[in-house]
């Protein structure tokens, strides 16, 4: 078991996003994170997550990604 935060978030994505792919694999995921939450913006590309457009709320910019469930099935 990881014992670093980043490991952590990484590895339990990584579980809830597979269970997922079981049930809806041909399904897209969106991700929403503020453009400034580098360590988000750092996990959603381990995960092999694409931006695809950032838009302003809530005060800040905001960075909107993609990823298929087919690229999590296990």
């Amino acid at each position: 078991m990881q014992t670093d935060p980043e490991g952590l978030a990484f590895e339990a994505a990584t579980a809830a996003l597979r269970a997922a792919a079981d049930e809806l694999p041909d399904q897209p995921v969106i991700l929403v994170t503020q453009t400034a939450n580098t360590r988000s913006l750092r996990l959603a590309a381990r995960l092999g997550f694409q931006p695809v457009s950032t838009f302003r709320e809530y005060d800040a910019e905001q960075t909107l990604a993609l990823a298929s469930l087919h690229s999590f099935k296990a």
